[in-house]
């Protein structure tokens, strides 16, 4: 009898121990996954600088559609041809309306990414309440099936966050409409946008499905809303070049006014198949305020997401004074084989942020002025009401004449062959200025990011903000050991970046680009001398 029994507490101590472990292990794998996605901090930060998610649920995105039935075929609508190829003489971007509404439409793409397929249309509404607008219907018309018409409830999503602008209700705000279908797409269709599931429609798009199952490239570019008087193609060139050599095999301008120089160089690498030039979606006009041309340059960065769900792995969305750098690695593909051993996963993450390193051409005057022992004081401004920048300032930069040397010892070793052309171009901006700010943005402060195309459903200037299957933000922080984005300013402009004071404190040498130098001297001296 009492064996048995103590055999019996044993056995109760044993199942609790195994409890116990069996908790502990739970809790331990859901701390680990809990961490395995970067989180923004929990404080507020200013406007345009909080990483921020709002998506759809993975729920809502595999929910199958309920289609409307209609006692009448709704009239055929009259599709406009679009072409959003990009000259200087072409018309405005067309956008179609919706009858009674404040919506605008602009483009209607098919989307197959997840196992429920869509049709987007990205639009925007005159207004800051998404809430506030009537319920939309989706007619889409396939067009092998004869005389008929599938209707669906459209599903809104703004492409904005409502804390980053309080200023007016008198703003145009983007966001895509999901038109889930029935069935997925094997032939042409026409999509439009109605508020009575079946009114006849006073618009409609062309959709041609894509039958591409392969990406065609790595790494597309987007470039928003190019909008330049003067002449930039000698720094354009440079750019182009520094990204070709990093691995961006398509470069993606949406172009609003350019002057004749820089249009000729656009061309040059559009005739080479490395540029494509689109039409702004918006023009910029004095009456758009700043926060509305950020709203505007959305339609253009998620209209260049769609056009490369099918075509490219990455889209990477950039202003053409910036450089994502990889500090290991001579390209982009070599950094992708490095990340993964620091966690990123793109089966889980959408997009991979790289922290923001600016790099000011008044920090590179001061250098080369102490350098030569000119200890004068440089007029130095600030944009915001030309502000000279003060002693104190001034004196706390550090002092960079140490590093001379070798700053010239990199230049030099770019000699290349000599003759009229090669002997008259100037070093590269990237090899030039390696004189930085001392203070390194915050993962979300100015980042930017590769994109995951199969993964993020609509895109902001530094990062996704709605991934496809996900809930909360699922970016991936890159570690600034392996990559920065450098950010190369004439001047730090306080309207731009608030915290102007703490970026020109200090400055520091930055080597990170140099590995690039010979190759890109190089690539510069082929294209303008050959």
């Amino acid at each position: 009898m009492c064996s048995t029994r103590k055999g019996i507490r044993v056995t109760k101590y044993l199942l609790a121990g195994v409890t116990v472990f069996c908790v502990s292990w739970i809790a331990c794998v859901n701390e680990w996954n809990a961490r395995s996605h970067w989180n923004p901090p929990q404080r507020r930060y200013s406007t345009m600088k909080t990483i921020v998610a709002y998506s759809e649920s993975k729920q809502a995105e595999m929910d199958r559609p309920s289609p409307v039935t209609c006692d009448r075929l709704p009239d055929y609508p009259v599709i406009p041809e679009i072409n959003r190829t990009w000259s200087p003489h072409a018309a405005e971007a067309l956008w179609q309306q919706v009858e009674g509404t404040p919506v605008s439409l602009y483009a209607a793409y098919y989307d197959e990414r997840a196992p429920q397929h869509y049709v987007r249309v990205l639009a925007i509404f005159h207004g800051r309440n998404l809430s506030s607008l009537e319920d939309l219907y989706c007619q889409t018309r396939i067009l092998h099936d004869g005389d008929s018409v599938e209707v669906v409830a459209a599903k809104p999503l703004e492409i904005w966050w409502k804390d980053w602008d309080k200023s007016t209700n008198d703003v145009d705000t983007p966001f895509l409409l999901s038109c889930p279908l029935t069935e997925p797409l094997n032939n042409r269709a026409d999509v439009s946008i109605v508020t009575e599931p079946c009114d006849n429609p006073t618009n409609g798009f062309h959709i041609e499905p894509k039958t591409n199952n392969n990406y065609q490239r790595s790494f597309t570019i987007c470039v928003k809303d190019m909008n330049f008087q003067k002449d930039i193609s000698p720094s354009l060139i440079e750019w182009i070049e520094t990204n070709r050599l990093l691995g961006a095999e398509v470069i993606d301008f949406y172009i609003d006014n350019v002057n004749k120089n820089t249009e000729a160089t656009l061309r040059r690498y559009q005739s080479q198949g490395l540029v494509r030039l689109f039409q702004v979606p918006i023009k910029n006009t004095a009456q758009r305020s700043l926060w509305q041309r950020r709203r505007d340059n959305l339609v253009s960065y998620n209209d260049c997401l769609y056009r490369n769900i099918l075509e490219t792995e990455f889209i990477v969305p950039l202003d053409v004074d910036e450089v994502l750098v990889p500090k290991i690695t001579y390209n982009w593909h070599g950094l992708l084989k490095r990340l993964p051993r620091h966690g990123w996963d793109p089966h889980h993450h959408s997009a991979i942020l790289v922290r923001n390193v600016f790099f000011f051409d008044f920090m590179q005057h001061l250098h080369n002025n102490k350098s030569s022992n000119n200890i004068n004081r440089v007029k130095l401004y600030m944009k915001r009401d030309n502000v000279r920048i003060d002693d104190e300032v001034f004196n706390q930069i550090v002092d960079l004449h140490s590093t001379e040397k070798e700053s010239n010892k990199h230049i030099t070793g770019m000699r290349r062959e000599e003759n009229d052309c090669t002997n008259n171009l100037d070093v590269p901006k990237l090899s030039r200025n390696i004189v930085s700010s001392a203070t390194i943005s915050p993962t979300g402060y100015y980042s930017k990011s590769f994109m995951l195309t199969r993964k993020v459903l609509t895109a902001f200037n530094h990062y996704p903000l709605a991934s496809i299957g996900a809930t909360g933000f699922t970016g991936w922080a890159a570690p600034y050991k392996e990559v920065q984005l450098n950010h190369y300013k004439e001047t730090c402009n306080f309207t731009m970046v608030p915290e102007c004071a703490q970026y020109v404190k200090r400055s520091r040498i930055d080597r990170s680009a140099l590995h690039l130098s010979r190759r890109l001297a190089r690539a510069i001296a082929n294209t303008i001398c050959k």
